[in-house]
């Protein structure tokens, strides 16, 4: 099959429709991408206020590029972290719900919702949206917030000051930051987390009545387990077994210098009081 290419130029706006598309690459400088899943084969790409820099869009077979920097990057934020271009474009994708995606901007916001396989995505400053996903997910950002809801399968994320926030039914959690905080706010009982950061906070919020192995070390920060504040640490490591180890159960390793950890169960639900007499 023919490779087919469109250039859209500043000032253009183009919409492309496309047939059959199994994978996606977005590369994206500045403005937002939108990139929605949808129960067709095919694919639409529609873009304006393009500035700066005309937008290159590819397809060669199933794989779509959506391409603005126009450079060749395989580990995106070695390629873009010292990037220094202000050009930007509005994107909107349609694309098949099982669509293998790898997706990248600079000082654009992403929105990503609805797919149902793995993905990559990374930013420089700008925010990453990955919304309804289920499937694998690894995002690395320099100072860009990172934002995972209503999830289902492992996060795995990488920032310096970028905050990390993910909710859902998440299998294992484990990131990697210098300054930004993290939350797990867990739908169940992740099988494992593992967070590394330096003044990070980490609060974790799961069901209750799961057993629990906590693995736990700060240096200055603050430590709270099962809503129990632990004190005298001062560095040198925290271990305790909560509940039964069989089954479904969480192995928390956590690591700061300065950061919180906070771990915390899930509140029961109760039944809504009777507010009204049942009618004769």
């Amino acid at each position: 099959m023919a490779i087919e290419k469109w250039v859209v130029n500043p000032g253009e706006s183009r919409v492309i429709d496309l047939e059959l598309v199994r994978k996606l690459k977005v590369s994206l400088i500045g403005g937002k991408v939108d990139v929605i899943a949808h129960d067709e084969p095919g694919a639409r790409v529609e873009v304006s206020n393009v500035t700066g820099k005309d937008l290159m869009i590819r397809i060669d077979g199933d794989s779509l590029e959506i391409d603005h920097p126009q450079l060749r990057w395989d580990n995106f934020l070695e390629v873009f972290k010292g990037f220094t271009g202000s050009a930007k474009a509005e994107v909107s994708i349609l694309a098949p719900r099982h669509v293998a995606m790898k997706l990248g901007v600079v000082s654009g916001d992403a929105l990503v919702s609805g797919f149902d396989n793995d993905g990559k995505f990374s930013s420089v400053s700008g925010d990453l949206v990955i919304d309804n996903h289920a499937g694998d997910v690894e995002c690395s950002s320099v100072s860009g917030e990172i934002s995972v809801g209503d999830h289902t399968g492992r996060v795995t994320a990488h920032t310096v000051s970028g905050d990390v926030t993910v909710t859902g039914e998440v299998g294992s959690f484990n990131v990697d930051t210098v300054s930004g905080d993290m939350v797990l706010d867990a739908k169940g009982t992740p099988s494992r987390v593992d967070t590394n950061s330096v003044s990070g906070d980490l609060t974790l919020r799961f069901d209750p009545g799961s057993g629990a192995r906590y693995r736990v070390n700060t240096v200055s920060g603050k430590l709270l387990l099962d809503d129990t504040q632990i004190k005298g640490t001062l560095g040198k490591g925290f271990e305790r077994v909560t509940g039964e180890l069989e089954g479904t159960w969480l192995d928390l390793g956590a690591n700061s210098v300065s950061g919180s950890i906070s771990v915390i169960r899930r509140q029961p639900a109760t039944a809504p009081a009777d507010s009204g007499e049942a009618s004769a």
